[in-house]
């Protein structure tokens, strides 16, 4: 079966480097499982219309969306519906749905994104605080896709039933499919058993990984690392990828590092090595569609701790690859798992070893292109062999009109 893969500067799947790797191990995940991709890069068009409504928009202070700007899109299709006149493949394939929205065509259109519009309105910053018009054009981006295309994956069940509870699509085009680690090279399973028991017994090693200090809740794990603190046993919170807010005073149990490239011999080594003496992995995020490095701890064999928020239920199953807490547990409740588990440690090593094998088992890219190829086979060639998700009882959380 051969795709286009479509694409444009920010889904760009010829580097690890874009889009947080995610069209570049998509679209490898896919070769893998067996498919033949074609490239469909779509060049960013500059139009007079969009380019004048955003930087006025701008000016003024407001928020906008510019990529869902209909006549980008409308652009974008018309590119695409070209170069699809002049190539043989059995479907295309998107990191998007905006990239397919309004494409016309008869070869069967699919997308795999971690989001849809309706859950990500006034959840992330930059979907808050939106004109109307921008809002009505990003729904209407939205439910276009889903009314045109073949089928609709989504990595998580909130994003899933969402975009079913707000669009209200066929649900027979709508899969769950988690996506994988963005990890280069997988861990061995001897390597990460040593690593689990060689980690120290007196010491608590807190991990967190994240561009975002506010969103991802750093402020939160150094309180929970304080607790583990308070409780007598010793702990130190090792933050990599962002740095504090100005004025920001740590405390000498929190270390920082600004930045790690995983792309680099250099830098994956680094990390691996942050990971191998880590306990947890923990990231109280006050807003998370997926959270791709969940699945990147587990791999190494890390406990992952975090919020019953956005699509993280769907990584994290409490007692078998970490532990979920309520968006309003205090932060004590996080301190209080860790040192339980601390000072029982062949259960610390239990949970570990499983957290491992839902990385190798479930939650890699292997198994999600795999699922993936399968869905995409079936669909064209008209088959019913799909798992399909029943429409929506009641709204679920975070679902904004």
């Amino acid at each position: 079966m051969k795709i286009a893969f479509v694409g444009n500067r920010y889904f760009n799947s010829s580097t690890p480097a874009a889009w947080s790797g995610l069209p570049f191990f998509m679209r490898r995940s896919l070769e893998r499982a067996g498919l033949k991709t074609v490239d469909c890069v779509l060049e960013e068009p500059f139009l007079w219309a969009p380019f004048a409504e955003y930087a006025l928009r701008r000016l003024a202070g407001q928020r906008s969306l510019r990529g869902c700007h209909e006549q980008i899109l409308k652009n974008y299709a018309a590119q695409l519906a070209r170069r699809l006149e002049i190539l043989e493949v059995d479907a295309v394939f998107s990191p998007s749905s905006w990239l397919v929205a309004y494409l016309k065509t008869e070869i069967p259109v699919f997308f795999w994104t971690d989001a849809c519009v309706a859950g990500m309105l006034n959840f992330y910053e930059s979907f808050s605080g939106l004109p109307a018009s921008v809002v009505r054009a990003a729904h209407e981006a939205e439910r276009s896709a889903l009314t045109r295309c073949t089928g609709a994956f989504y990595a998580s069940d909130w994003a899933a039933q969402t975009a079913l509870h707000y669009y209200r699509p066929d649900p027979a085009k709508v899969h769950v499919v988690p996506f994988g680690g963005n990890l280069l090279e997988f861990p061995q399973a001897d390597e990460i058993a040593r690593s689990i028991e060689s980690r120290s017994t007196s010491r608590c090693e807190l991990l967190l990984i994240g561009v975002d200090w506010k969103r991802k809740g750093v402020d939160r794990a150094i309180a929970a690392t304080a607790g583990v603190l308070a409780r007598n046993r010793p702990a130190r919170l090792t933050v990599v990828g962002c740095t504090p807010p100005r004025g920001t005073k740590l405390p000498d149990y929190v270390h920082v590092i600004p930045f790690i490239s995983k792309n680099t011999p250099e830098g994956g080594r680094q990390l691996a090595e942050i990971y191998a003496r880590s306990h947890f992995f923990i990231m109280p995020s006050r807003a998370e569609a997926y959270g791709l490095v969940f699945a990147e701890a587990n791999a190494y064999g890390l406990p992952c701790l975090a919020p019953l928020v956005g699509g993280i239920p769907s990584i994290i199953s409490n007692g078998i690859n970490g532990q979920l807490f309520s968006l309003q547990a205090d932060e004590d409740d996080y301190a209080k798992y860790i040192v339980e588990l601390m000072d029982n440690y062949p259960r610390y090593k239990v949970l570990a070893s499983q957290s491992a094998g839902e990385a190798r088992n479930r939650l890699n890219w292997d198994c999600a292109g795999q699922r993936v190829a399968g869905l995409l086979k079936a669909s064209v060639d008209g088959k019913q062999n799909t798992r399909v998700l029943a429409p929506p009882t009641a709204s679920p959380h975070h679902v904004t009109a």
